[in-house]
């Protein structure tokens, strides 16, 4: 029961933006079936949308930290190996987790702010600080999701990131074979 939980919530992220994907294809849908074949536009499923999408781009990239996809620059991946490595992408996950948690700040300030004055969304009339949440809450779950990526490096249980790659095995079986160094 308990690898069944940790698998679940190791995966939220990919739960969450298939169903915000799915969600958004819909709401898209609804807007093309109204507008074009009804004649009739529908004001909420355009600004839904907008919502969803902003929703799936941020869970997105909370997705993208768990499976260590981000764009980086490798340049110096090529000088760095080993433990030294491993050093070096903890500060960067690091660093990145602190920019996270400190745009997650702002991002809940105005949230609160928008609260305060009871601003609501123009078609669907929600409070738009409860929109807002959104930017403060996935990029704490971005930050969350940094730590745990250098906890697992430190603890060895990421060690399939620092694995060579089926080209890198390839060319590295290649050189033995020949005698290079």
């Amino acid at each position: 029961m308990n690898d069944k939980k940790t698998s679940f919530l190791d995966n939220i992220e990919e739960y969450i933006s298939t169903f915000l994907f799915i969600a958004l294809i819909i709401l898209c849908f609804l807007q093309i079936l109204f507008r074009f074949v009804f004649n009739f536009s529908l004001s909420w499923t355009e600004e839904l949308s907008r919502y969803v999408f902003i929703a799936l781009v941020y869970f997105s990239a909370s997705l993208a930290v768990v499976r260590g996809a981000h764009v980086r620059v490798e340049v110096i991946d090529g000088f760095v190996k080993g433990r030294n490595k491993k050093i070096l992408d903890s500060i960067i996950d690091l660093s990145f987790a602190g920019f996270m948690v400190w745009v997650g700040y702002y991002g809940l300030e105005l949230s609160v702010d928008a609260l305060a004055i009871e601003q609501t969304t123009p078609a669907l009339e929600w409070q738009a600080g409860w929109v807002y949440a959104i930017i403060p809450f996935t990029f704490y779950l971005i930050a969350l999701r940094l730590v745990q990526r250098v906890y697992r490096r430190v603890t060895g249980k990421l060690e399939q990131e620092y694995a060579l790659s089926e080209a890198e095995e390839a060319l590295q079986k290649i050189k033995d074979e020949r005698g290079d160094k």
